[in-house]
């Protein structure tokens, strides 16, 4: 039995109320806290849920402490010197007249093995640590196990950060995450009788989607459910803070809203912390420092104090940060970053931020697309990528902004290739046809937004919807300039009616936007060149289309137009009769395409090789390529250019009879099931590629000389990567276009040809 004003055999843990959902890793990992340290903080975000795992933790680990579980909750604590007293409760030392009361405390567990669960610890941190550093170091056998919004900072402290709940990833509601299990399990207690229907589930895993899993979130969802049907819960999150509240006072004042839960962060921290928190909301998902320094500092937040501010929000659970290449990326939660923005909305700051905002973006994308036509391509690419979401954000600011439209539209106009390259034509066509409507002024910068808005239209195979938009920019191009808008204009023009079949037009528009390229810039001449070479090829003429696929791998140092060209060649190599050497070429295309993510590119080469097993005979593999290229185009969304459209039905029904309607249809579907990534590996299989040609007496760039002297030093791509301050991917794109340029199959042969080079005096 327990004596007086000891700990001996306490067991003082609220029983739990409710189920506990969840939490297997997390309740392991803070056993094994616990086995190394005497120390552990559970540290996270006002309600994901750390009370809860300390509690069950704790209650799982009595029998290891015999000398009692305890908990001192110091949630209803401001006043640092009542942390003591406290505690003390907790421990059931109550004779304290005579002496020191840490003292007593530290007296009163002496040598016995005791788990002190201290809950909500962030608002009198300092007095929590000093007290909880001075009874570690008296009693040689207890253990703490601490929650709070920020670590203690205690010498031996170790630190478990709590995650929201898993929720289900888009496109797979039936997952049984456990943030969707909470959401129907307190809905069910909640609502007596409450009939959830398979309909039901895409929409409550929406509903966690879009709370992150927070678990306070979610239980108060879970509520609404007694007056709202899962959609009109659904619909009505954008207010989550008026949505998201619990009748009645039983619950702690800081749980009863997820406004309050939020603002007794806010109330912690210091006034340029709080100016960082609601102006980094303007982020719509991450950024690092130098963004931050960028978007958030003015007179009132220098850049100097947003490291310090940035830490600190950090350390309060406000961000989670993330190893990004050589850096660090933050970002919110999506509730804090909507307090955050109601913060912004009420502080007369937010046009002046959005506006820094989007002027950064649009220095992110213009940088990018100074090297989108250069060997550097991917690397620019994936820079846009980095910043996909903020790019959104931006436009859709700038559309929303009297008098920033057009500032808008130049920025969409420089993503005219990214919009292509990545995939996103849906986004390009709605961000680009809205601008337009809000800058109707015949200026530069309408003329390249036209320009953009009909290559996004012809990518996504709509030359019926590109036309009139591509006339208007050679038109308004060839009054306002550069040189290089009415050109594309009419090169893009030339590819419209080369995908309606009017292969004279199509020569004739091409030939004539290349001339002008030549001399305006002469970078995109390569790729008009690659389109000349597919005219010549539709048309018949072999060795015109060689011709020109050869000029356009002479003049091109990108890899989007590399790729295109050796696309066409393998085609040529294919229509002459040698499909060895046509697969060669169609798998280096490929390779490129894959580095860039070009997905229009990449279902092209699909199809080709398609073809190429057709050639071959090998109809199997014909039917799971054209179903892997018919995935491809519908993830774009766009479909194969209708001039094509000949060669592959004759591909589809030599297959069909030789495998029979059944199987055909079979494996068609095992192709079209694939994902992008799986259609690439099928189609590249484990063939060896045929050297392309070579065009050039120096086929390489400078760029990829420079990464061929590495090569042959014996770097790998990563130590290529880190001595060139790239990023590995690219490192191993540069070798593969290497490898690709000059028909080599291993880096042994680049160091040879390498090293040749060296000896001959290049």
């Amino acid at each position: 039995m327990a004596r007086p004003g000891t700990p001996d055999g306490l067991l003082r843990l609220p029983a739990e109320r409710s189920s506990f959902v969840g939490r297997r890793a997390e309740l392991a990992e803070v056993r094994r806290l616990l086995s190394a340290a005497r120390l552990g903080t559970l540290v996270g975000p006002g309600g994901v849920g750390k009370t809860r795992l300390a509690l069950r933790a704790a209650a799982d680990l009595r029998r290891s402490f015999p000398g009692g579980v305890a908990l001192a909750d110091l949630a209803p604590v401001s006043d640092p010197s009542s942390v003591v007293e406290r505690v003390a409760a907790a421990l059931d030392v109550r004779d304290v007249s005579a002496s020191w009361l840490p003292a007593r405390v530290a007296e009163v567990v002496g040598d016995r093995q005791v788990l002190l669960v201290v809950d909500n610890c962030e608002q009198v941190r300092d007095a929590t640590a000093v007290l909880v550093d001075t009874l570690l170091a008296a009693c040689p056998r207890l253990s703490v196990l601490a929650t709070s919004r920020v670590p203690l900072d205690v010498d031996g402290e170790a630190l478990l950060a709590v995650p929201p709940l898993p929720v289900p990833p888009p496109g797979a509601p039936s997952t049984p995450d456990d943030a969707v299990h909470l959401l129907v399990q307190r809905a069910t207690a909640a609502v007596p009788g409450l009939a959830l229907t398979p309909s039901d589930a895409q929409v409550l895993a929406d509903v966690c989607r879009r709370l992150d899993g927070l678990p306070l979130a979610v239980e108060l969802a879970a509520v609404r459910l007694r007056t709202l049907s899962p959609a009109e819960l659904a619909a009505r999150l954008d207010d989550r803070f008026a949505l998201l509240a619990r009748s009645g006072t039983a619950a702690a004042e800081r749980h009863r809203t997820l406004r309050a839960t939020v603002q007794w962060s806010a109330d912690l921290l210091a006034p340029a912390e709080r100016v960082l928190w609601r102006r980094a909301s303007v982020f719509a998902a991450g950024f690092d420092l130098a963004a931050a320094e960028v978007v958030c500092a003015d007179e009132a937040l220098p850049a100097s104090a947003v490291l310090a501010a940035l830490d600190r929000l950090a350390e309060a659970s406000l961000l989670v940060g993330s190893r990004a290449g050589g850096g660090r990326r933050f970002r919110m939660l999506e509730t804090v970053r909507a307090y955050g923005r109601e913060l912004l909305a009420a502080s007369g700051e937010e046009a002046a931020v959005r506006r820094r905002h989007r002027d950064w973006c649009a220095g992110v994308v213009s940088a990018a697309a100074a090297e989108l036509a250069g060997p550097a391509q991917v690397a620019a690419l994936d820079a846009v990528d980095a910043v996909h979401a903020e790019v959104g954000e931006a436009l859709q600011g700038a559309l929303g902004a009297p008098g920033e439209e057009e500032v808008g539209l130049a920025l969409a106009a420089d993503l005219w290739l990214y919009w292509a390259a990545r995939g996103h034509l849906g986004e390009g066509r709605r961000h680009l046809a809205a601008l337009l409507a809000a800058c109707p002024r015949p200026t530069a910068v309408r003329a390249r937004g036209l320009l953009a808005a009909g290559y996004v239209e012809l990518t996504a195979t709509d030359p019926d919807a590109a036309v009139p938009l591509l006339e208007q920019a050679r038109e308004l191009g060839a009054v306002t300039g550069p040189a290089r808008v009415p050109a594309l204009a009419t090169q893009f023009l030339g590819q419209a009616a080369l995908f309606r079949g009017d292969l004279g037009a199509a020569d004739r528009l091409l030939r004539e936007a290349a001339a002008v390229l030549g001399t305006a810039d002469p970078r995109h001449e390569a790729f008009c060149r690659a389109d000349v070479g597919v005219t010549a090829l539709l048309a018949g003429d072999l060795s015109a289309a060689a011709e020109a696929f050869e000029r356009a791998l002479a003049l091109g140092a990108d890899p989007w137009t590399r790729s295109h060209a050796l696309w066409g060649l393998g085609l040529v190599r294919l229509a002459a009769g040698t499909p060895h050497e046509a697969a060669g070429l169609e798998h280096a295309a490929l390779q490129l395409m894959r580095d860039v993510d070009d997905r229009s590119g990449t279902a092209l080469c699909v199809e080709a090789l398609a073809w190429v097993a057709a050639a071959e005979q090998d109809w199997e593999r014909v039917a799971r390529l054209a179903g892997a290229a018919d995935g491809v185009w519908r993830s774009i969304p766009a479909a194969l250019p209708a001039p094509l459209g000949g060669r592959r039905e004759e591909c589809a029904r030599a297959a069909r009879r030789a495998l029979g309607e059944r199987r055909w249809a079979a494996l068609h579907g095992e192709g079209a099931d694939l994902s992008r990534a799986a259609a690439v590996a099928l189609a590249l299989g484990d063939r060896a590629p045929v050297p392309p040609p070579r065009t050039e007496a120096d086929p390489l760039t400078p760029r990829q000389r420079e990464v061929a002297a590495l090569v042959a030093q014996g770097m790998t791509d990563r130590e290529i990567a880190s001595h060139l301050v790239i990023s590995p991917r690219t490192a191993e794109s540069h070798v593969e276009q290497i490898l690709a340029r000059l028909g080599f199959h291993s880096r042994a042969e680049i160091a040879a040809w390498t090293a040749a080079r060296g000896s001959a005096g290049h």
